[in-house]
This record gives structure tokens, sequence and C-alpha cells, in this order.
């Protein structure tokens, strides 16, 4: 299970998916749940923290793509 909590317009909102493939396949929809600026405050895979150099909905997409999710 991927959990993202983000901030969306000064509010912090919590999203959640089956898995990084199901996120990425998502966010490659011509309108997704998530916009690529949002800011990330935490996301865990499996209960796992996801470190980020790049805390945004973006920055969590290319950290999939660059493992191969």
């Amino acid at each position: 299970m991927l959990t993202i909590e983000y901030e969306n317009g000064g509010a912090t909102e919590t999203i959640q998916y089956h898995s990084a493939e199901d996120f990425m396949a998502n966010q490659r929809l011509e309108v997704p749940d998530l916009e690529d600026y949002y800011k990330i405050k935490q996301a865990t895979l499996d209960g796992k923290p996801i470190e980020l150099d790049d805390k945004t909905i973006i920055g969590l997409y290319k950290h999939f793509d660059d493992e191969g999710e």
C-alpha cells in the first residue's frame, strides 16, 4: 500500500494506492488524482517511509520510475 500525505492549498490531505504501479498509472492519465507540484509531507510504501530529494508528486513519480517500479 502506498500512502501519500500532501499539501493542497494549505490543507493536508492523504491518498492511498494499492501499489506504486497504481500511483504511476494514475499519474499518466489525462486528469490524474494529484497535481505534479503538490508538496509531499510524507510518503510510505508498505509502512516504510520513502526518502525523496524532490518532495513533490513529480519527484515521487520520478523516484519510482528510476527504480523501475
